[in-house]
């Protein structure tokens, strides 16, 4: 029994796409030169296969879930987070402006978009930092984001306001 449940875990995206993040930032922190030509391409790969843009360097959060990958862009301005992050299929995130000097320090820092325990970015969402994002936030599907979010709650529309202070934990339960 639990040979077939770790089998079957192998064919799960989520499960492909996590493990993809390791091996891939492992080649770029670890093997010099040939080890970011690995990276990236193995990153090219993913956005082949799975339609997620993004630089697997850039992304260092410690329990991420992306089940439905299509059409996801988190780039490479850095995503962080020591919590649990839910990305829906169709998420962007992207930064204001080129020359914002806050961007720009949070860029070098691999920083850009730092998010708390527990955040649900749904579909279709997009998300412009620098910004940081408190423990407990739901951001509903096809809201805008363009500051940072420091009360926890349920945020929807173009901007995101916060419409709920009811979380639900249903997204994250399983990792």
């Amino acid at each position: 029994m639990g040979l077939g449940l770790g089998i079957g875990k192998i064919f799960k995206i989520e499960w492909q796409i996590t493990k993809h993040l390791k091996i891939s930032r492992f080649f770029y922190y670890n093997i010099p030169f040939f080890g970011k030509l690995i990276s990236v391409t193995m990153d090219r790969f993913l956005f082949i296969v799975y339609g997620i843009e993004l630089m697997s360097f850039s992304i260092n959060v410690s329990k991420l879930s992306i089940t439905h990958p299509g059409g996801i862009l988190l780039g490479g301005n850095g995503v962080f987070s020591t919590g649990r992050v839910v990305i829906m299929s169709g998420v962007k995130l992207g930064g204001r402006s080129p020359n914002d000097e806050l961007y720009l320090k949070k860029h070098k820092e691999q920083r850009v978009f730092e998010f708390g325990d527990n955040v649900v970015i749904g579909t279709s969402s997009i998300i412009l930092g620098p910004v940081t994002i408190c423990d407990n936030v739901m951001i509903g599907s096809m809201s805008l984001v363009n500051k940072s979010i420091t009360e926890p709650g349920i945020y929807v529309g173009i901007p995101a306001k916060k419409i709920s202070s009811q979380v639900c934990y249903d997204w994250i339960s399983h990792l």
